[in-house]
């Protein structure tokens, strides 16, 4: 940690990797994982996001999800902390209806 960053711990969402970023206490949600798709690991991106795809991020600590636009201060994420990487849920729908 320096220049008041934060070191982070990012978990890959299908494997076993991890990413520690330092990263601003100001930075947010959408930030974040626009750095961790631009992010390479021996060449390979960290992590891929095909079209109509979309991830979540967890502070694994509180459970706390970090929305796109809020701050990891605001998520309480500290230095050291770890976030997990989800691929995002889509709301259910439900292809029955109700006939009277």
């Amino acid at each position: 940690m320096s220049n008041g960053t934060m070191e982070i711990h990012f978990k890959h969402p299908r494997t076993n990797k991890i990413l520690v970023a330092d990263l601003s206490p100001q930075c947010t949600g959408r930030e974040a994982l626009q750095a961790l798709i631009a992010a390479q690991d021996a060449g390979t991106p960290f992590l891929t996001q095909s079209d109509g795809e979309a991830y979540s991020l967890i502070h694994e600590r509180s459970s706390q999800s970090i929305t796109p636009n809020m701050t990891f201060a605001q998520a309480g994420v500290a230095s050291g902390d770890s976030v997990k990487i989800e691929k995002a849920m889509e709301g259910a729908r439900c292809s029955c209806a109700t006939r009277l």
